[in-house]
């Protein structure tokens, strides 16, 4: 791992606006069965809508198997406002997620990191296609009208937030005096 390349990725994702941006071993990632079980009951309006959300994404044991080939991950967050990620305004807090996921993503392979890649909160239907009836990729021959900027959703394949910020030092759910709420939005991008 190149502690430059290292640095300037870090102060990229910091460029693009996130709310904190830090380096980990790929180890301390947790993968539990069951938070994947959770997108279908309670049913996640994201489920089976597109190729990035259970059932169609990769299972749990699936994503254990392949962050292994991986030595560290870049995982970033956004504070949001909680009227960010109400229902009126989701699809932009998503869009704005998801993007910067693709561009860290990006900016690793061009660092050099050739295998780098990211995953986000969330599903890409309801943020990319959300005027359109079905995932193309889910159709026979159908390709991702998005693959540049459409990510796998990290809790449909398992990853527990919950311990993932505790181990990162970030709260999930902030109460502030001033009344403004925020929740936390985050990603993950791979990288050997």
């Amino acid at each position: 791992m190149h502690n430059e390349q290292i640095s300037e990725l870090l102060a990229y994702a910091r460029s693009l606006g996130v709310s904190d941006a830090k380096l980990l071993d790929v180890a301390r990632i947790t993968v539990e069965d069951h938070f994947r079980d959770l997108c279908e009951d309670p049913r996640c309006p994201n489920y089976n809508t597109s190729i990035n959300c259970p059932p169609h994404s990769m299972t749990p044991a699936q994503f254990r198997d392949l962050i292994k080939r991986f030595t560290h991950v870049l995982a970033f967050k956004f504070d949001m406002p909680m009227e960010a990620v109400q229902e009126a305004t989701l699809r932009e807090a998503a869009l704005l997620l998801h993007e910067t996921t693709a561009a860290v993503e990006h900016q690793a392979k061009s660092l050099g990191f050739e295998r780098a890649c990211g995953y986000s909160s969330g599903g890409c239907k309801r943020t990319f296609c959300y005027e359109r009836a079905d995932c193309a990729a889910l159709q026979e021959g159908g390709q991702c009208r998005h693959p540049d900027k459409a990510r796998p959703s990290l809790s449909g394949m398992g990853v527990n937030w919950q311990t993932l910020s505790k181990t990162l030092g970030w709260i999930m759910h902030k109460s502030e005096n001033a009344g403004r709420d925020t929740v936390m939005m985050a990603g993950l991008v791979f990288l050997e």
